[in-house]
């Protein structure tokens, strides 16, 4: 089930934050992501954050505005559809979507395309030094009326 952050998740999406990022990150020093710990501990609670709660919280996504600020999802529940789920549930609110996402991060990329983003340009990371890429997503919302409708 996809609901909305409490307060009580917080400590377990820092958990798959931290995983996540050393797992799908790779050639970034895992240090980086340890000192901006207590940054992004601050800021979660300050954006918009969806979970996928299945007997406890395996996966989050994160918005502000209209930019996708994380998605994360535990390594046991990849490849599951939850990704997809929580994407599609910032789809709802949002007419566009925006995401950024390192170049060396494959799946990440091959994840957010076959999610109908499109790459919008390339930059380097000030922080990491490390290339990365802007996607966007349009989403067209369709009001589906019943035989029933006025």
């Amino acid at each position: 089930m996809i609901r909305e952050f409490k307060s009580a998740d917080l400590d377990k999406v820092m958990e798959i934050w931290l995983q996540g990022n050393e797992q799908a990150h790779n050639f970034i020093d895992s240090n980086f992501f340890k000192q901006n710990f207590d940054i992004v501990e601050m800021l979660i609670p300050m954006s918009t954050v969806y979970v996928q709660d299945l007997d406890g919280v395996k996966g989050f996504v994160g918005i502000t505005e209209n930019y996708i600020s994380g998605l994360f999802v535990e390594q046991g529940y990849r490849r599951q559809g939850t990704g997809k789920a929580l994407v599609n549930k910032a789809k709802q609110r949002y007419n566009e979507l925006f995401v950024h996402v390192y170049k060396k991060n494959t799946d990440a990329v091959n994840f957010f395309l076959s999610q109908n983003f499109e790459i919008v340009s390339e930059s380097i990371n000030e922080e990491s030094n490390e290339s990365e890429l802007l996607l966007r997503c349009d989403i067209e919302h369709n009001v589906k009326i019943g035989k029933c409708a006025l």
